[in-house]
């Protein structure tokens, strides 16, 4: 991605934007005249202590004020939900809702030695009425869950799966590294357990390292499960002079990585692991880094990962992982046989001159690139298409030794990046991810005259590295393969004190992709509060409440998208920043979007990267469609061609496959035999080495 073009999708997001009657936007412009403030990412420690004294007592607190829709289903006073994505904390099936986030029910800061995992459970989440939870509007902080929740230890980042008719949450604690926690799904005891291949990673003669920040799917018996080391240094010779991450796979970390991100598979609901502590393709100093080595063999570009700049996602057989870091490459990981093998390509870098910016700071211009923020979501259609979607950071770069590829390092310039990027592996494959939305800056007049407005607060949100449209979640919908992502966005002319150095506040936003004929189409944002749930702008915008670390169930049922939040009246977090907050009575809410009552705007093509379609595919249909049993897929090349064909059904569980075969120039017969298969939507995908085509076939 070159300076022009990342310019040309900067404004075309823009205008995009501009066909929203309800809202007014404007492009990052990071060479402009305005002085970012530089920071350093904090160190990757499990809940960074403020330097704040702990309160004399640990007063447990009343319910919190609910936000202005949804529903009060828990609370917390840790409100670090994530230092980076916010992961998979809601999972539904057939009716059955469970959420889990990391809660405290004291003020307990800087330590907070009652965290535990917060929890609720519906079961009617499916019809029209809105879903009871069992616990009410207190979740596990009312009587009887004592100080640790559903947790027997001091825990956090919770991530929630259902598999073998359970409820599986995964957790890490300070010593234990993972722990797994089940139960029948909405019933009967919590069942507690270490993940032993989490404790001591790195092995013999490496100082104590356990995994931290898990995230967590399923897909039926079948758990997939990714998480970092988090050692004090890397491995910085090649080969290395110990073997870590050995136990029990014996899969050596790659040199110059510190926090690798490791992969983890069950395939019975997570009673055992036949897979565990794997790097995965890529996922190392040469996939995530420049790959410089010195003359002596020790990495000349160390990769430091962990803090949840990671993600997954899984649909049937398919699963993808994604990783970066600041100013890094992004590298998706993709399984097509549930985990067993894996693909990897890098979406975003490596960044060249090409790609760098010149910003303005207090000594002069610095060298920096527009990279993923690390709040990065995934979610997979049941075509078996990887969607990914990231907020951005400003990250100054230096060039490395040996090599013309800028990295970053750990530095980034607060709140000086506006953009909310999108990638697949169908339409764009072959790009780079694309701009698909910028700062919302409608705004009321404001009552306070010293805001300009629609401006935004100068004071720090205190959420580390996150942009100002950042903390992304992902559904899809099964019917229509159309995909909706929730995000948090920077709230104009909003401040928590009212003045010009307060901080501003984050709404919700909801945007909705479509695909047809290559293209990939792009409806104008709504913000949820404002144009879906009519909270009434106004005065109170300037001191109002802020709704942060959305998670939304992967898949849509009966068109609703699921999800919770959580919310409050002090924006930023009470365990980062500089001061840090305030603590306060934070509010998890949950809600349904039902898309078919949305007045969605005339969309507008935001990509029409269809060329390596183009060049490759004349026409392609299959015949009879609908069809009762056995169709025909005529495929029309220009150019000679590999590819694997495969149909999955609306589960993504492939039901059918041609293996890889030659396909020659002109028409191309292959007969799909689907006589076996129930009536139903199915889609068939041609993989090949030049194009991927994924079109939906019907059997009656």
């Amino acid at each position: 991605m070159n300076k022009k073009l990342l310019l040309g999708l900067l404004a075309l997001a823009a205008a995009h934007s501009g066909a929203e009657a309800q809202s007014r936007r404007s492009p990052l412009n990071p060479t402009g005249e305005r002085i970012y403030k530089m920071s350093a990412r904090s160190a990757n420690t499990d809940g960074p202590a403020p330097s704040r004294p702990a309160p004399t007592t640990a007063r447990r607190v009343q319910a919190p004020s609910p936000a202005s829709w949804g529903e009060l289903i828990g609370q917390t006073t840790y409100d670090l939900q994530t230092n980076s994505s916010t992961g998979n904390r809601m999972v539904m099936t057939n009716g059955a809702l469970s959420a889990v986030w990391t809660q405290s029910c004291t003020l307990g800061a800087p330590n907070f030695t009652n965290r535990g995992v917060g929890y609720n459970f519906t079961n009617d989440a499916i019809g029209a009425s809105t879903p009871s939870f069992v616990n009410g509007t207190t979740g596990n902080c009312g009587p009887g869950f004592g100080n640790f929740g559903i947790s027997n230890v001091r825990i956090g980042w919770p991530e929630v799966a259902h598999s073998n008719g359970n409820e599986v949450v995964v957790a890490h604690t300070a010593s234990l590294g993972l722990t797994k926690i089940v139960r029948p799904a909405g019933t009967g005891n919590w069942t507690q357990s270490a993940l032993a291949f989490t404790q001591n990673i790195d092995g013999p003669g490496r100082p104590a390292a356990n995994g931290f920040w898990p995230r967590m799917v399923a897909s039926g018996n079948t758990v997939h499960l990714i998480y970092c080391d988090n050692p004090v240094t890397a491995v910085t010779t090649n080969p290395p002079t110990q073997a870590p991450i050995a136990q029990p796979s014996g899969v050596a970390q790659q040199t110059g990585v510190v926090g690798p991100v490791l992969y983890a598979r069950s395939l019975d609901g997570g009673a055992t692991w036949d897979k565990s502590n794997i790097v995965l393709p890529m996922l190392d100093n040469a996939g995530l880094g420049t790959g410089a080595v010195l003359p002596n063999g020790a990495a000349n570009d160390t990769v430091n990962l962990g803090g949840d700049s990671y993600a997954v996602a899984v649909n049937g057989n398919n699963v993808a992982v994604a990783v970066t870091d600041l100013g890094r490459n992004v590298v998706i990981a993709k399984s097509t046989d549930g985990g067993t093998s894996w693909n990897s390509r890098v979406i975003m870098g490596n960044y060249t001159d090409n790609d760098t910016i010149g910003v303005r700071t207090t000594g002069g211009r610095t060298t920096s690139v527009l990279s993923s923020d690390g709040s990065m979501a995934l979610v997979i259609d049941n075509g078996g298409t990887v969607h990914w979607f990231s907020g951005t950071c400003l990250v100054p770069v230096r060039k490395r030794g040996g090599t013309n590829f800028w990295a970053g390092f750990r530095r980034f310039f607060q709140n000086s990046s506006d953009t909310l990027l999108y990638w697949n592996d169908r339409e764009l494959l072959t790009s780079k991810p694309v701009a698909i939305d910028t700062l919302d800056t409608a705004c009321p007049d404001p009552a306070n005259a010293a805001f300009t407005p629609c401006a935004l607060a100068t004071g720090d949100a205190a959420y580390q590295t996150a942009g100002l449209l950042t903390m992304p979640t992902a559904s899809v919908d099964p019917t229509t393969g159309d995909v909706y992502a929730i995000y948090a966005g920077a709230r104009a002319s909003t401040s928590n004190d009212g003045t010009v150095d307060g901080q501003f506040l984050r709404d919700l936003y909801i945007k909705k992709l479509s695909f047809a004929g290559g293209q990939v189409q792009s409806f104008p944002t709504k913000n949820i509060s404002r144009d879906i749930k009519n909270t009434v702008d106004g005065a109170a915008v300037l001191n109002g409440e802020e709704s942060v670390f959305p998670s939304a169930v992967h898949t849509l049922e009966n068109n609703f998208i699921h999800y919770q939040w959580m919310s409050d009246f002090e924006p930023g977090t009470a365990l980062q920043g500089d001061p840090v907050d305030d603590e306060v009575e934070n509010a998890i809410m949950y809600d349904r979007i039902d898309v078919t009552t949305i007045a969605w705007n005339t969309p507008v093509v935001i990509t029409g990267v269809k060329e390596a379609l183009a060049a490759n595919v004349a026409s392609a249909f299959v015949a009879p469609n609908p069809t009762t049993g056995v169709t025909t897929l005529a495929l029309t090349l220009k150019q000679d061609a590999r590819a694997t064909i495969t149909v999955r059904n609306m589960l993504g569980q492939e039901v059918l496959r041609v293996p890889t075969g030659h396909l020659h120039t002109g028409l191309n017969s292959i007969s799909l035999d689907l006589t076996g298969q129930s009536a139903g939507v199915y889609f068939y995908t041609v993989a090949a080495d030049k194009f991927t085509l994924t079109k939906r076939v019907v059997k009656n």
